[in-house]
């Protein structure tokens, strides 16, 4: 193909350089569709009009034409361009100041029609290094291709068995809400009679408690009475308080007068009256003796006598178990709300079952499908300092070579942003970690068709924007005929 497409240009130029018996010269530096406005016959009109010089002044390595159009094979205009035939590979055009630069611009040399560089024509060379590399590609094409087709109709089954799963579990989550709203009715129902009965059990040890607790607390206020009326007259009077070694501390007559609220002396009537004043000072044990008092009970409390251990306080006993029938209604309720969690749990599995495959549906896997392989799967690539790791539809980042640190998150808000007509062919990371006093890392991920999904570079043109080439099998068209290269 490549050696009839060079023929054939060949011919033209020979065709066109000769007509009948009249030689037509060819220009050097324009291409074979402009080679009619360079008439030698003719004066030489600027191509964007605007001046009309003889045609000698045409490649005289004098710029005449704002445009560069009368210097197209020299450098002397610097809007020039050189055209490069380059027959055997690509024809382009190069600027007019590369001409004669020393530097082999043209595979065909042309370029350096007058400088001391010697070119070798390699555009055949080149020309067979492309159409081999156009063999590879399209080798490659065709079995990315077919693993396309497999990710197709994989991508489809996905789709449609989501799909249907969502319907199937739409007519579950009717049922099971049903299903909920009676057992809810069931263990409400169930843990009324039961909290009633537990109620009504610790109604009663409430007031055990608190029989038995004014039982004691009047046996010990009693004992005190007995024990503060020193002369044994009846009453507790102002100096016995005074004098009283079972209080914590001597009083004044002030506070003394305080803990009797006010009054000289109380009888035993009285006592319940003044009882919850004197009770914090009280001293059971009594104070102990300052002559005993020495290094070796300097630790003791007050109340302790040297030491001795205060008898443990009478109790009122362990809460004694429910009755019988109160069992019976607790077991009920729990039976009812075993039940009711058990429903409450499938609902909610559903629910975030169905969230799952709704959010999965949503997401733009291509016209077909065919992106759906990638989602779930991640792919990395290393370079001397990093290793990046893509994962499509999800995130894009990148951790230190050596294993120390963190992921560096580049973006994990993904959408599509190739142009309209390749509209898969870009993918757009955002919402990365923010660099330091910088904006939010991105990721450009540029894809092309590969018979394996592989990152193939990684770089960061601007701070904290990086790009990415993604090879895919996603991404290679569907070949029908593969006569011609």
């Amino acid at each position: 193909m490549a050696s009839i497409s060079m023929c054939f240009l060949f011919l033209l130029i020979i065709s066109y350089a000769s007509c009948g018996s009249n030689e037509v010269k060819i220009v050097r530096g324009v291409e074979l569709s402009h080679q009619p406005f360079y008439n030698p016959t003719q004066d030489f009109t600027c191509l964007d009009g605007s001046k009309t010089i003889p045609f000698s002044n045409v490649n005289d390595d004098y710029c005449d034409c704002a445009d560069g159009t009368d210097e197209p094979g020299t450098s002397a205009c610097p809007e020039g361009k050189y055209f490069c035939y380059n027959i055997g590979y690509k024809s382009k055009y190069i600027p007019s100041s590369r001409v004669n630069d020393g530097l082999c611009d043209c595979c065909d040399g042309s370029d350096e029609y007058d400088s001391d560089v010697a070119c070798f024509n390699q555009c055949e060379k080149f020309g067979v290094e492309e159409q081999e590399q156009k063999k590879e590609e399209m080798a490659e094409s065709i079995e990315g291709s077919k693993v396309k087709s497999e990710y197709i109709q994989s991508g489809k089954e996905k789709k449609e068995a989501k799909t249907a799963r969502i319907e199937t579990i739409n007519g579950l989550l009717a049922e099971r809400m049903q299903e909920l709203e009676e057992a809810k009715v069931t263990k409400e129902n169930a843990e009324g009679p039961e909290k009633e009965a537990k109620e009504r059990h610790d109604k009663e040890w409430d007031e055990l408690q608190a029989k038995f607790k004014e039982e004691k607390d009047q046996i010990e206020r009693e004992e005190a009475f007995i024990l503060l009326d020193v002369d044994q007259d009846g009453w507790v009077s102002i100096a016995e308080l005074q004098s009283s070694n079972q209080l914590e501390a001597d009083l004044t007559e002030t506070e003394a007068k305080d803990l009797l609220s006010g009054e000289t002396m109380v009888d035993k009537d009285g006592m319940v009256n003044v009882w919850n004043s004197i009770k914090p000072k009280y001293l059971r044990q009594g104070r102990p003796d300052a002559s005993k008092f020495d290094e070796s009970n300097v630790n003791d409390k007050p109340g302790d006598q040297g030491g001795e251990e205060k008898k443990d306080e009478e109790k009122p006993g362990e809460r004694p178990d429910y009755d019988a029938s109160t069992k019976h209604l607790i077991e009920a309720a729990d039976n009812a709300r075993s039940h009711f969690d058990s429903i409450d749990k499938s609902v909610r599995d559903l629910e975030s079952e169905k969230k799952d495959l709704e959010e999965y549906l949503g997401f733009d896997f291509g016209s077909n499908e065919e992106f759906s392989a990638l989602k779930g799967q991640c792919y990395e690539f290393t370079d001397r300092e990093y290793v990046y790791k893509l994962c499509p539809f999800e995130k894009v980042t990148q951790r230190n070579k050596d294993g120390g640190g963190s992921e560096t998150d580049l973006g994990n808000k993904m959408s599509w942003k190739g142009d309209n007509w390749r509209k898969f062919s870009v993918m757009k990371y955002e919402g990365g970690q923010t660099c330091w006093n910088g904006p939010a890392r991105s990721t450009t991920v540029h894809l092309s068709c590969g018979k394996d999904n592989v990152v193939k570079s990684v770089s960061e043109p601007s701070r904290c924007e990086y790009e990415m080439s993604f090879k895919t099998p996603a991404l290679c068209d569907e070949v029908t005929s593969h006569d011609e290269l």
